[in-house]
């Protein structure tokens, strides 16, 4: 045991040898009486009895004892309990991690969590001797220490917590963690390890403590609000991958809610600082829930949206930005037997990808006969509509092929009498199985009354049908078909829709990066009433935008995240890379011939 105040215990030793002086002045002089009786008798007769004098002892054992801890209370003893004695040869080392995450700036009372840190942190410096080492830690997205080594800087390390930045995102405390052994020493002496945090959820759920359990003692400072209630943007997705200039896209937000009362708040969506379109949130209490925002893409281009929650005591994370891209147009490819466009049925698939005068629209449909299909009609195109194909060779099965391996997506409506023969040869090229289901003859309904085909049911949970989730799905059952091929499954992809007869109206499946989808009806105006239903050109347009299979662009980043990006050295040049408020910035390059 050692003593905080050890200069004192000179000066005040002496006072233990206080008791015994009273004793003996007790002893020296006992108390006499001038008339003797027997009550005078008696009281001398006990006074001297061996009860009274073990009673004088024991009271001067009292008094001592009490003058030892009044001594303690000046020299404020220390147990060297867990290995942190007092000044000796070595001294302690003591290691302080620090949270600097986002949830650290939730204020209660006026006061943050990042502002207790600070607080129990003087305490602990406070506590070091002239022979202590110390180092500190800002355990933010990657961690920061105060010193290369430990140090006996003990003003610096408090200037080092004073500095430490308010947070902006998550803290890695595995990373935080592997850099503390780097500092903790192996030996007897155990190298102490203080975190000082809120805890919070995300940031402590897979922790690991491998490089430090085993070489030090962790001590956990615990600085966060127990009342804490908060609520948070927490992300924004888009549903597909490209965004044509007049569409309306719809934003989803994930909204968190980390207090035991239901949410019910406004989220206001600005884009551009101008238009702002508004959504009512409601979350049960711990738990999150989605909103979609329906935002036009009104010009092609790059579009700042910015996303609010009224403020609470941690309003960082009320706000979320991020960026929209638009693209002008997207050209997509028809091919069918027939090399004129403006008859059925390629004239209502263009009016169903286009239904703007002019094509004012953003899908621009570009039609390419079967018999002239090559490289060339494809290279503009990442998708193709294939309607009364008639027959195709095998060089441009092959084609086909390709532009499937490399991204490109086929939609493929079977209502000719060669599209058994044209599926097969696209098979053979590709060299596996790639079929969904496999085409027989083509039926023609004789009775239109009662022999057409309706869709029975249908795998509504994927993408392609998206369309059809809720109250939109009973138009599917005013669907009729009056050509159709007897088909049935291959266990290649899925079937999405299937007809009353359970003949496979719809399939999918995937060859390298692309995707082919068979439609099992015609879209012609005399083989079934789809292209005069208003559900035609929504499904088809809905089709185009889930056929994107290449992952859209991040909308937001986190912040402390890495940014990566390749573009021409040229324009790089002419237009160096700048922040939000304009400045240019540095960035590291590496060259890749004319890119960078």
């Amino acid at each position: 045991m050692t003593f905080l105040n050890s200069g004192l215990l000179v000066a005040l030793a002496p006072l233990l040898a206080l008791p015994l002086v009273i004793h003996l002045l007790n002893k020296r002089f006992p108390q006499r009486f001038l008339f003797s009786s027997v009550e005078h008798l008696r009281k001398t007769a006990a006074e001297r009895s061996r009860i009274h004098r073990w009673r004088h002892r024991i009271l001067t054992v009292l008094r001592t004892l009490f003058v030892l801890l009044l001594l303690f209370v000046f020299l404020k003893p220390v147990a060297d309990q867990f290995g942190n004695a007092g000044p000796k040869a070595t001294g302690r080392r003591v290691l302080l991690v620090v949270d600097a995450s986002l949830s650290m700036e939730y204020r209660h009372a006026g006061l943050s969590g990042r502002s207790r840190a600070r607080v129990e942190a003087e305490k602990l410096l406070g506590l070091l001797g002239a022979a202590d080492e110390v180092n500190v830690i800002a355990a933010g997205q990657s961690p920061n220490a105060c010193f290369a080594a430990f140090s006996r800087d003990v003003a610096e390390a408090r200037r080092f917590v004073a500095a430490i930045p308010a947070g902006i995102g998550r803290a890695d405390f595995s990373r935080a963690n592997i850099a503390a052994g780097r500092f903790v020493d192996p030996g007897p002496a155990k190298t102490e390890v203080y975190y000082l945090s809120d805890f919070q959820r995300k940031n402590w759920a897979n922790v690991d403590f491998e490089p430090v359990v085993h070489r030090a003692r962790l001590f956990f400072v615990d600085v966060g609000d127990e009342s804490a209630a908060n609520h948070a943007i927490l992300g924004a997705e888009l549903p597909q991958s490209g965004v044509i200039a007049g569409d309306t896209v719809p934003i989803e937000f994930t909204v968190g809610n980390f207090s035991p009362a239901p949410l019910r708040e406004t989220l206001s969506v600005r884009i551009d600082g101008r238009v702002e379109f508004q959504r009512e949130v409601d979350v049960a209490p711990w738990s999150s829930g989605r909103v979609t925002v329906p935002v036009p893409a009104t010009s092609p281009g790059l579009h700042v949206c910015e996303a609010r929650l009224p403020a609470d005591d941690l309003p960082a994370d009320d706000r979320f930005m991020l960026v929209l891209p638009v693209l002008e147009k997207e050209e997509i490819a028809t091919m069918s037997a027939d090399d004129d466009p403006r008859k059925d049925p390629v004239r209502f698939l263009h009016a169903a990808l286009n239904p703007f005068p002019e094509q004012a629209g953003s899908l621009l449909p570009r039609h390419v006969a079967t018999a002239r299909l090559d490289e060339g009609s494809l290279a503009a195109s990442r998708k193709l509509f294939v309607t009364r194909s008639g027959p195709i060779d095998d060089e441009s099965a092959r084609l086909l092929a390709r532009f499937l391996r490399r991204g490109g997506n086929i939609v493929w409506f079977l209502d000719g009498d060669d599209d058994a023969e044209n599926l097969a040869r696209l098979e053979r090229a590709a060299g596996e199985p790639l079929l969904p289901l496999k085409p027989g003859a083509l039926r023609h309904a004789e009775n239109v009354g009662n022999g057409a085909q309706h869709i029975a049911t249908g795998e509504f949970k994927a993408r392609m049908l998206r369309l059809f989730r809720g109250p939109l799905r009973q138009d599917l059952g005013l669907l009729e078909f009056y050509d159709f091929h007897a088909a049935s499954a291959t266990g290649v992809g899925k079937v999405l829709l299937r007809f009353a007869d359970e003949t496979p109206a719809m399939a999918t499946s995937e060859l390298g990066l692309g995707t082919l989808v068979l439609m099992n009806f015609p879209v012609g105006e005399f083989s079934g009433n789809l292209p005069r239903q208003r559900i035609f050109p929504a499904w088809i347009q809905d089709l185009v935008k889930q056929l994107d299979t290449t992952p859209p662009a991040p909308l937001a980043y986190v912040a402390g995240q890495t940014v990566e990006a390749e573009v021409w050295r040229e324009d790089l040049r002419r237009n160096p890379v700048a922040n939000p408020a304009g400045k240019s910035i540095e960035v590291r390059q590496e060259p890749l011939g004319e890119r960078t």
